[in-house]
């Protein structure tokens, strides 16, 4: 069986079981939306909603396993979070207006430099900022805005791990 195939049809399980259950089970993954190089992917991030103290946060979201804190020798390429009120991908949970954001991911599966870990850089407005750009599709985009004043880039120090499950990689 095809790992990418395996991974999607666990993620759907998991997904499955929380929503027929009506409660959140400890240590769930939460499958999420992102661009890369135009194209729609998924990527699953685990053990998003442990209790378990080494799990990593940004604002309202859980990260799962916090990788700044380890010696992890594999890179990790940037992740973008394209952080503006115009984004679609994801927002806080509960409040559809909170910290809405889209994600690019510089690297996918069968792609130089892919490990399924992540460095977390914000990408919010800059000076020049445009909503008629939305959305940023690709890493290119991405720095075409920051050079044009569009963006400003944020390193946040937040690494983690969230493999590509699915999509046109």
């Amino acid at each position: 069986m095809n790992i990418h195939r395996f991974a999607r049809g666990a993620a759907s399980a998991a997904i499955a079981a929380s929503l027929l259950s009506g409660v959140v089970a400890a240590a769930q993954p939460r499958v999420e939306t992102a661009f890369f190089d135009g194209q729609i992917v998924h990527f699953i991030q685990p053990a998003v909603f442990s209790s378990k103290p080494d799990g990593g946060t940004f604002a309202c979201f859980g990260l799962g396993p916090d990788l700044s804190k380890t010696s992890r020798s594999a890179p990790m390429p940037p992740l973008y979070v394209i952080l503006n009120d115009f984004a679609t991908q994801d927002h806080c949970d509960g409040d559809a207006t909170a910290l809405r954001h889209d994600h690019v991911l510089s690297t996918a599966p069968g792609h130089a430099g892919y490990t399924g870990s992540w460095t977390l850089i914000l990408a919010v407005p800059g000076p020049a900022f445009d909503p008629a750009d939305m959305p940023y599709t690709t890493v290119a985009q991405v720095q075409a805005g920051v050079a044009a004043g569009e963006l400003v880039l944020m390193d946040t120090g937040a690494q983690m791990i969230a493999p590509v499950i699915g999509g046109a990689p």
